[in-house]
C-alpha cells in the first residue's frame, strides 16, 4: 500500500463514518497522521531489521469484510472444542446466532459497544499505546470496522474460558481484515480468554488484529492466542495490556501458520505489585517467517515479569525473537526475567534473537538469556539404538523441547489442544526436514 493509496482509502472511509463520535474521529486522525509521516517500517528500523516486508508491500490488498458461511459440521467441531463460552467471528463479523456467552459477561461487537457503551469504550480504546505508536497499529486504528468488546464487571469470576474463533474465509485473494478487540476486566475479577485465528480456505489475505486489555486492581486474566492460518496469509497482531495495582496477566502464544506472521505482546505494569507472564512458541516450515516481539514496561515498585519463548525452525524458514524489558527509576524491587531458546531442524533455517534489558532502578532482580542449537546427535543415536526410527526420534526430542514451554506457562486447560497442534506441525517440519 503506497501512501497515496492510503490517503485515498482513508478519505473514502471518512465520508462513510460521519456518524462516529468525535473522540473516535480524533483517534483515527492521529493514527492517520502518524502513518503518513512514517509509512511502513524501513530496514534500518531496529525492531524490523530481521523482518522483510517487501513481499507484503507488493500485493494489492482490498477490503474483505464480506459475508461468509460455515457448514453445520465445521460449526459443531468448533463449538465442541470451545465449551460453554463460544464466540464466533467470521470475516470480522460477530456471529451472535452461533455464540453462547455466560450470563454477567458483556460481549458485543466493538462498533455496537462504541454506540451503546461509550462510557466504557472511550476511556480505554487506543489508550494502551496501540493508536499510532507503530505502522500496523496505526493502520488498524484508521481502518478497523469490526472486532469485539469484552467487559467483566467488578468482583466476578468467569467460570468458563471465553473462547473466540476468528475465522477468515474471503471470497477473493488479497482481502484485508482489520480487527480491534477491547477487553476490560473490573477490579477483583478473574477471567480467561482464548483467541484462535483460522483460515476457511486456501486464499491469501492480510489480517491485522489488535487486542487491548485493561486490568483493574487485583484483577486476573489468563490469555491464550493460537494463530494457524494458511501459508499465504500475512498476519500482523499485537496484544497490549495495562495492569493496575496487584493485577496479573498471563499469556501464551502459539504461532504455526502464515506466510509472514508477526505477533507483539506489550505489557505496562502501571501500578505497584502488578505481575505478568508472557510465554510462547512458534514452529516454522518452508519459507515461513514467524516473528515474536515483546515489550514489558515496569513503571512502579514490586512488579514481576517472566518471559519464556521458544522457536522451532525447519526448511528455509526464519524465526525472529526480540524482547525488551524496561525498569524505570521508580520501579524498585522489580523481579524481571526473560529467556528464549531456538531449535533449528535444517541447515537452511535461521533465527535472530535479541533480548534486551534497560534498567534505571538499582534494587532489582533481572536476567535474560538466549540459547540456539540443533537436535543433539547423541540423543538421536541413543533413541535409535533402542529401535526408534530417525524421524520418530527427532519428533520425540522436538516434542520434549516444545512441551517445556507449555508446562512452564500454566495453560493446563488448553494443554491437550496445544499438544495436538504442535504434533501436527512437527510432523510437517520433520517430514520436510533437510540438512
Amino acid at each position: 500500500m503506497e501512501l497515496k493509496q492510503f490517503q485515498e482509502a482513508y478519505e473514502r472511509l471518512k465520508r462513510g463514518r460521519r456518524g462516529e463520535p468525535s473522540w473516535l474521529r480524533i483517534l483515527r486522525d492521529g493514527a492517520k497522521d502518524f502513518f503518513l509521516r512514517n509509512g511502513f517500517p524501513a530496514s534500518d528500523n531496529d525492531a524490523w531489521r530481521h523482518t522483510d516486508l517487501s513481499a507484503f508491500r507488493e500485493l494489492p490488498f482490498t477490503p474483505g469484510e464480506d459475508a461468509a458461511l460455515i457448514s453445520p459440521g465445521e460449526l459443531k467441531v468448533l463449538q465442541d472444542k470451545a465449551g460453554k463460552n463460544f464466540i464466533l467471528v467470521m470475516n470480522g463479523k460477530l456471529m451472535r446466532e452461533y455464540s453462547t456467552i455466560e450470563p454477567g459477561v458483556e460481549v458485543m461487537g466493538l462498533e455496537e459497544a462504541i454506540r451503546e457503551k461509550p462510557e466504557l469504550v472511550e476511556p480505554h480504546l487506543g489508550q494502551c499505546g496501540a493508536s499510532g505508536a507503530e505502522a500496523f497499529n496505526a493502520l488498524n486504528t484508521v481502518f478497523f470496522r469490526s472486532g469485539l468488546f469484552f467487559h467483566v464487571p467488578e468482583d466476578m469470576t468467569v467460570k468458563e474460558p471465553l473462547q473466540v474463533v476468528f475465522l477468515a474465509d474471503p471470497a477473493k485473494e488479497h482481502a484485508t481484515f482489520f480487527l480491534r478487540n477491547l477487553v476490560v476486566i473490573g477490579e477483583g475479577s478473574k477471567a480467561a480468554l482464548a483467541e484462535t485465528y483460522l483460515s476457511g480456505n486456501g486464499r491469501g489475505y492480510f489480517s491485522s488484529a489488535v487486542t487491548e486489555v485493561f486490568l483493574g486492581k487485583n484483577a486476573i486474566l489468563d490469555h491464550v492466542k493460537i494463530a494457524k492460518e494458511n501459508a499465504k496469509v500475512f498476519h500482523f497482531a499485537s496484544t497490549r495490556t495495562l495492569l493496575r495495582h496487584a493485577s496479573s496477566f498471563s499469556s501464551f502464544t502459539l504461532l504455526t501458520g502464515g506466510r509472514l506472521a508477526r505477533n507483539e505482546c506489550h505489557a505496562v505494569l502501571d501500578e505497584e505489585g502488578a505481575a505478568c507472564a508472557l510465554n510462547g512458541l512458534y514452529l516454522s516450515d518452508g519459507d515461513q517467517l514467524l516473528d515474536q516481539q515483546t515489550f514489558v514496561d515496569h513503571r512502579k515498585p514490586a512488579g514481576k515479569s517472566h518471559q519464556f519463548f521458544k522457536g522451532l525452525m525447519a526448511g528455509n524458514s526464519r524465526g525472529v525473537f526480540n524482547g525488551k524489558v524496561v525498569v524505570r527509576q521508580d520501579a524498585q524491587k522489580t523481579d524481571a526475567h526473560q529467556t528464549y531458546k531456538g531449535l533449528l531442524f535444517s541447515d537452511a533455517a535461521q533465527v535472530d534473537a535479541q533480548p534486551q534489558l534497560e534498567i534505571l532502578a538499582d534494587d532489582v532482580q533481572c536476567s535474560h538469556g538466549v540459547a540456539i542449537g540443533q537436535l543433539e546427535e547423541d540423543a538421536i543415536f541413543y533413541l535409535r539404538s533402542r529401535g526408534i526410527g530417525e524421524k520418530e526420534a527427532g519428533r520425540m526430542l522436538a516434542q520434549g523441547f516444545a512441551l517445556e514451554v507449555i508446562e512452564r506457562s500454566g495453560v493446563q486447560r488448553y494443554k491437550d489442544e496445544l499438544i495436538s497442534l504442535i504434533d501436527e506441525k512437527l510432523s510437517e517440519q520433520l517430514g520436510n526436514r533437510k540438512g
